[in-house]
């Protein structure tokens, strides 16, 4: 509660001096104008006078600027902030009530003369009545911040939290320095229960199709040392495999791995359980579920090279240690078995050479995104068919390094490690006249020692239908040799070819009409995004098209949403349940109606559920860190003395505010009155 007088004082631009000569301006000039014989009497006359004199004292008054000072005085009333954990774990607790003590905390507070304001740990509520003990995770941290950042200039006295102790989410708070006692009120339970729980699960969130993947559940238990366990997995309600363990730990967590084949395309639920046992203390922690999305099978590079090369185990190397993506190698000559595709990507080394490329390879070239490294011998078959740059050469070569084209923008480089390329080795590069397509793209130059050069390195054409690059020369894996050598590692040579490679392979996504959700597996508490892109018959991105879009649940149950799409902006759906979600937005585009289609899951984040067991000494390490003190839930009275005993005050505050006094409508009115009233005056007594 604020309380507050108000003090007024006057101050000008111009000296003071200046007040006595706006009087004296006032005089002069209403004398002048009445000290004639008039047709009225004396005392009327005296009245103008006065009149005309008080308005033009006025008007000369506002020509030197005057101010209005108004000085506010505050009494700030000290705040006490009760900071409740409104997690699940916390509800929980069947020992107290809850709402009941803290009610009547908040009353005995308010009772000390402290403005008592209620926060949950998301947001402040009005009142005890608006606790929900409902929340899934704990981040005591998080709430302690927020309070020090909106009560930073305020006449905060003490912080109340009322807790378990169990923080299960985001940064710890015992370290978290803050400007304002913390006195913690111990609830929950700290011995603990008979419990068997998930603590977790490992898995791959992305498998292909086609794969087997590892899915690990890690239990928890307490209490139930010397017994058999059963844990399983199960999908659609059929159990897929159970194992069963018996218990010769207390307090301890067992593995159990579990090895799952992937089905259908898109995001798949799995829920691991555990069997219940007789006497457990809760069974909410009994069953969690594992949400895994399964793509595409994986991309297929082949390397065809005219014979064997260091570059081809280079690229191997890059191209193997990428998950997802399957690399076949064929040499000349020595490869006798054609192999199998469809490739994403065909990387052809010093080939075609001479003769024409055999005519299975030379089909995979047609279809497929292909780069040529050409070499530096005869290169009039590669010119033939690459679109992309014709050199006449007629054999030469230069010893060259790849400078990086500063304008390229397809994709992005760690700036910070382009130094490494000063320490690359020369490698042999073409030289000659050239033309370079005029829809290429170059993203490397040749340099000569220090001499930049406009000769592409390593150029690239992007049609509609594929991708095609030339690198002019050969020799980079003496780059990746080198960076290993100064460096320990290859991390510039990998980025420069890994993504290169990555963008080679990936092919384009035509449709002019695009949603997706910005992941694929969100938490309960988090809003699921979507990404909306629109394009013209031009290919360019438009805006403001209305979208719809329908989400189906696992139940069958359709939500329908409609949005516009916005420069930098994604659509956001908050209050989605766990489960797994399909979803289908359709617009009207190019004149006429495109769709887009995906699926998601969200999960529940079910920290609470993991454990039950209160931790006092964390609420003590925040109090202690703080200069406050830690009570039991029983010893709620001692808490309230002890925040009593700060003997909080209300705090002074002053708050100066000028405004010039010509802009006060009372003052204008002032003036317009007198002179009405010196008019009508005159009207009356026969004059004007």
């Amino acid at each position: 509660m604020l309380n507050f007088l108000l003090k007024h004082t006057l101050q000008t631009e111009l000296s003071a001096w200046f007040i006595p000569l706006c009087v004296i301006v006032g005089l002069v000039g209403a004398g002048i104008l009445y000290s004639k014989k008039a047709p009225w009497s004396k005392n009327v006359n005296r009245l103008l006078f006065s009149l005309r004199a008080l308005v033009l004292a006025l008007i000369c008054f506002l020509l030197i600027g005057p101010l209005l000072n108004q000085t506010r005085f505050e009494n700030e009333d000290p705040v006490a902030v009760l900071f409740v954990d409104n997690s699940s774990s916390v509800g929980q607790d069947s020992t107290i009530d809850i709402r009941g003590t803290l009610r009547t905390m908040k009353d005995q507070l308010e009772s000390e003369g402290l403005e008592v304001k209620v926060r949950n740990l998301e947001e402040y509520v009005n009142d005890i009545d608006g606790l929900n003990f409902d929340a899934q995770a704990t981040d005591l941290n998080d709430g302690l911040k927020r309070i020090r950042q909106d009560f930073e200039l305020r006449n905060l006295a003490a912080v109340v939290l009322a807790s378990d102790g169990i923080h299960n989410y985001g940064s710890s708070p015992q370290y978290l320095t803050v400007n304002y006692p913390v006195y913690s009120l111990g609830l929950g339970d700290t011995i603990p229960e008979k419990d068997l729980s998930i603590k977790r699960i490992n898995y791959n969130k992305v498998v292909y199709q086609g794969n087997r993947f590892p899915l690990v559940v890690d239990i928890f238990n307490n209490g139930y040392v010397g017994e058999t366990v059963r844990v399983g997995v199960s999908k659609g309600g059929n159990v897929l495999e159970t194992q069963n363990l018996t218990l010769t730990g207390d307090q301890q967590v067992n593995s159990f791995e579990f090895i799952l084949e992937t089905e259908a395309l898109g995001v798949e639920s799995y829920t691991a359980f555990i069997e219940v046992k007789h006497e457990e203390s809760s069974t909410n922690n009994n069953r969690r579920r594992a949400f895994v999305e399964t793509v595409d099978s994986k991309q297929k590079v082949l390397i065809a090279a005219q014979s064997p090369h260091p570059d081809v185990k280079a690229l191997n190397s890059i191209i193997s240690e990428k998950e997802g993506t399957e690399v076949s190698i064929h040499i000349k000559g020595i490869t006798k078995e054609e192999p199998e595709g469809p490739f994403d990507l065909v990387i052809l080394h010093q080939l075609p050479d001479f003769e024409p490329l055999d005519p299975w390879l030379n089909n995979w070239v047609e279809k497929s995104n292909t780069w040529f490294i050409t070499g530096t011998g005869d290169l009039t078959n590669v010119n033939a068919i690459n679109g992309v740059v014709n050199y006449n050469n007629g054999g030469q070569s230069d010893n060259v390094i790849g400078n990086l084209n500063p304008s390229f923008d397809l994709f992005t480089l760690n700036e910070t490690l382009s130094d490494r390329a000063s320490n690359y080795p020369p490698i042999k590069g073409t030289f000659g006249m050239f033309r370079l397509n005029e829809n290429a793209t170059i993203y490397l130059y040749q340099k000569l020692g220090i001499a930049e050069t406009n000769r592409p390195l390593l150029s690239i054409r992007n049609d509609e239908e594929r991708k095609v690059a030339v690198f002019s020369g050969s020799g980079f894996w003496k780059w990746r040799l080198q960076e290993s050598g100064f460096y320990g590692e290859a991390e510039l040579f990998d980025e420069l070819f890994e993504k290169f490679i990555q963008f080679m392979a990936t092919k384009d996504d035509k449709r002019n009409f695009r949603v997706r959700s910005i992941q694929s597996q969100y938490y309960e508490n988090e809003g699921v995004e979507f990404n909306t892109e629109v394009y013209n018959q031009l290919f360019e991105k438009v805006y403001d098209y209305n979208i719809d879009l329908k989400i189906t649940n696992a139940e069958g149950v359709t939500s329908e949403y409609n949005y516009v799409n916005a420069l930098g902006e994604n659509y956001t759906i908050k209050g989605l349940t766990a489960g797994i979600y399909q979803f289908v937005a359709s617009a009207s585009v190019t004149g006429k109606r495109e769709e887009a289609r995906g699926t998601f899951s969200v999960e529940k984040l079910a920290l609470e559920d993991v454990d039950l067991t209160a931790n006092y000494q964390l609420l003590r390490n925040i109090s202690n860190n703080s200069g406050g003190k830690f009570f039991k839930a029983d010893q709620a009275d001692e808490l309230l003395t002890a925040v009593g005993n700060l003997n909080a005050k209300p705090i002074a505050r002053s708050s100066q505010k000028l405004d010039p006094i010509i802009n006060s409508p009372w003052l204008l009115a002032l003036i317009a009155l007198l002179l009405s009233a010196e008019w009508f005056t005159r009207k009356y007594n026969g004059s004007y």
